[in-house]
């Protein structure tokens, strides 16, 4: 039985120090800050300002934030990329020699993913945050690959917000710019005709040999000249057309004072379409845990169980010995007492009996020939 039990032991030892080890890293995330959102809201509110919109709701904003955090980091297909591109997957493959293997690279890879456990606390719980925890085979790279993971998708997360920026950003700025080109063109358009027409009343009024105004009709003592009619233009005579023709060449165009506030709006705008957020979107309310214990095996609990079987195995051994032994011993009583019964015919059992029997029979022969 001793033997049995020390036998149980050593195998469960031997198994407990070669079996896989698990161990699992643990981080707590939450809703951010204010101050872990500082370039961002930066960035927001100065579109707010220049396009006229309301206000930016802080609250909201951080809210939006860690939402879109949340539902990256429960993707499946986030978690598939980012440990198709670890180191750690890249050495299991090595190690397992199955880097030719198309189809046990991805069941490998779908039990990777499985190991990362993502969960949101009850909603009725005090402190709300989000669980993350992987398990890998040591518990420096259980750390790295949770630590992995939450720069992995705050980075996808601030550029998912960046492309969406500066798409409003990239709009706001196209539809200013082409304020500007319309206004421009507009002005520029009216230059030509009103040129144009000039010079049609100017060959007008040289042909009538108008020099000077022309009046064109009193009222109230006062000189009237009809400029409605572009007909009439040429009544302003060669000398005043002339310079307005000169003016109107020369001189830079006048622009309204809209088009200057777009101007300014499009200087505030445009160095937005390049800068860089640097926010998270979570708060950590744990870092990634090293973990001091292993998930398994459990090696105490191992040799434990080997014990307690080998002395179950060395019971069961003794009990079973003992019984073939009393077993052994009635077949042998059985066999010593059938043998000891026998006759001294031995093979005959009768032959005692007719011996007896043909005795008595000369007996009785032999009486009356007495």
């Amino acid at each position: 039985m001793l033997i049995c039990i020390i036998l149980g032991a050593a195998i469960a030892v031997a198994y407990a120090l070669t079996a896989k080890q698990q161990w699992t890293s643990v981080s707590y995330v939450s809703a951010l800050g204010l101050e872990q959102i500082g370039d961002y809201l930066n960035q927001r509110r100065v579109l707010a300002r220049v396009s006229d919109s309301k206000p930016v709701d802080v609250d909201i904003l951080e809210k939006n934030l860690y939402d879109i955090f949340v539902q990256q980091a429960a993707t499946r297909n986030n978690q598939i990329v980012y440990l198709g591109n670890s180191e750690y997957y890249k050495k299991l493959i090595s190690d397992k020699g199955i880097s030719n293997n198309a189809l046990q690279k991805r069941l490998l890879l779908n039990d990777l993913v499985g190991k990362f456990k993502i969960s949101e606390t009850d909603k009725k719980s005090i402190t709300q945050y989000l669980d993350i925890s992987f398990s890998a085979e040591t518990a420096a790279q259980a750390n790295k690959l949770v630590t992995g993971y939450l720069e992995f998708i705050n980075s996808k997360v601030i550029q998912l917000i960046g492309r969406t920026f500066n798409d409003n950003v990239n709009a706001d700025i196209l539809n200013r710019q082409n304020a500007l080109d319309n206004t421009d063109f507009k002005l520029k358009s009216d230059r030509q005709f009103t040129i144009k027409t000039f010079n049609a009343a100017l060959q007008t009024a040289k042909l009538a040999g108008v020099t000077n105004y022309t009046v064109a009709r009193s009222a109230d003592k006062s000189t009237v000249i009809e400029l409605a009619n572009n007909n009439r233009l040429f009544m302003l005579g060669e000398k005043y057309l002339s310079a307005e023709i000169k003016t109107a060449e020369t001189t830079p165009i006048v622009y309204p004072p809209e088009y200057y506030v777009t101007q300014h709006e499009l200087e505030q705008l445009e160095p937005l379409r390049d800068y860089k957020v640097t926010a998270t979107a979570y708060r950590e309310q744990l870092a990634p845990t090293l973990p001091v214990r292993r998930d398994k095996p459990k090696r105490s609990l191992i040799v434990a169980l080997g014990v307690v079987l080998g002395g179950i195995v060395g019971v069961l051994w003794v009990l079973l010995r003992d019984a073939w032994r009393k077993r052994r011993a009635v077949d042998g009583q059985e066999s010593t007492a059938a043998h000891a019964s026998a006759p001294a015919g031995g093979d005959f059992p009768n032959a005692g009996a007719a011996s007896s029997g043909a005795r008595i029979l000369l007996g009785g022969a032999a009486n009356p020939a007495a």
